[in-house]
């Protein structure tokens, strides 16, 4: 008797495990012929910050000033100022009462862990046509915006004829942010990596800018907190015709090499990294030659594999959620899902049948933002948020 019920509570507690995600939407949002670029949601999960723009594509809404909601509290500088109306917009939501503030005009927002800050790369220049290239982001500086007294402050300004982009708070008093350069043609790509200590002022160069085959090494996306924290290189390995053929890809910690995953094509491994403790990382590897071949969830240490776990599905894109727990991915027919990476329990998320622009995690992986082409609107986007347990 006591084995049939050791048994039953054993099926239960595996049944329990392998329950699917559960995913709840949140809060959603858009504006009309606006375009949404690089969500961010606090680390308290209570306010959201990213940059809204009138769609370049909308010519007709470029003519006209689009007028706000009357509770948005707009705080851009020149407010009358016609040449920017095209500018990108950093905003902030606080979701309780969706109160929007505008804040300025800029690039890449990022919220300080305690929600108190936002640093952002300043749009100096208008921007005038529908493509960004390097030329447009000269002079673009690091700035801090205090949400208690709604007072900003430059905290990096670039090199003669440089610009600057991509802050990152790794904690409440330090910045982690790039120097940018024209690195494909006309368009600007990181080149290297600074890091700020907002309270003594002091600025430390991680990695400097390096050219191999007349190209420069790239500075990809900034993973973990604290100092849990890697950055992304590409350094060139060939040269035709201005372009690479072969990047050696690698995960950096200050100078140290956390993973070398070698020289191949390039391949953008944006959301495909979880940075754990104790030089711990899981990894989606899905870059293949051929579209057959199988795609893993790797586990490292050190370096080394711990394990591999074979995705046995089709997925044309995916993310990993920072704390390694998720993935969502996209299938060929554009539905989106969220799977489990402990038993591979998955959940369709709740969508219209819109393309997904783009998505973005919490640090904590309990929270999904969703940016997809409005169901009912052309021209404009639609923000959701969804919470995972």
């Amino acid at each position: 008797m006591k084995s049939v019920v050791f048994v039953f509570f054993l099926v239960c507690s595996l049944f329990a495990n392998a329950q699917a995600p559960r995913l709840q939407q949140q809060f959603s949002w858009s504006q009309n012929n606006h375009i949404i670029q690089t969500v961010e949601i606090s680390a308290k999960g209570d306010q959201i910050v990213f940059v809204k723009r009138i769609n370049p594509n909308d010519s007709a809404a470029l003519k006209n000033r689009f007028r706000e909601d009357g509770t948005t509290e707009n705080l851009l500088p020149g407010k009358k100022d016609s040449l920017r109306i095209g500018d990108p917009v950093i905003s902030l939501i606080k979701l309780s009462s969706k109160h929007l503030t505008l804040i300025d005009y800029g690039w890449s927002p990022h919220l300080a862990p305690g929600g108190g800050r936002v640093a952002y790369a300043h749009q100096l220049q208008p921007v005038t046509g529908k493509k960004i290239t390097a030329a447009t982001l000269i002079g673009n500086e690091i700035k801090v915006f205090s949400l208690k007294d709604k007072k900003i402050q430059t905290v990096a300004a670039p090199p003669a004829r440089g610009f600057l982009l991509d802050p990152v708070f790794t904690d409440s008093a330090t910045i982690l942010y790039k120097t940018g350069d024209a690195v494909n043609g006309p368009y600007a790509g990181a080149i290297a990596l600074h890091r700020l200590h907002l309270l003594t002022k002091k600025t430390e160069l991680l990695r400097s800018a390096r050219i191999r085959h007349r190209l420069y090494d790239l500075v990809g996306n900034i993973y973990g907190t604290g100092n849990n924290y890697a950055y992304v290189v590409y350094s060139p390995q060939d040269s035709t015709s201005g372009l690479a053929s072969e990047y050696e890809h690698l995960l950096l910690h200050e100078k140290d090499t956390v993973q070398d995953f070698g020289i191949r094509r390039f391949t953008n491994l944006d959301f495909k990294f979880a940075v754990l403790p104790e030089r711990k990382l899981v990894y989606l590897d899905d870059n293949h030659l051929m579209t057959d071949d199988t795609s893993y969830i790797v586990y490292f240490e050190k370096g080394k594999t711990l394990s591999k776990k074979p995705i046995n599905f089709d997925f044309t894109k995916a993310w990993l959620s920072p704390d390694g727990s998720y993935m969502a991915y996209l299938d060929s027919s554009a539905s989106c899902y969220v799977l489990r990476l402990r038993d591979f329990s998955r959940t369709q998320v709740p969508l219209p049948k819109k393309e997904i622009y783009s998505l973005t995690w919490s640090d904590s992986g309990q929270q999904l933002a969703i940016v997809q082409e409005h169901p009912k609107m052309p021209k404009t986007d639609m923000l959701y948020l969804f919470t995972v347990e």
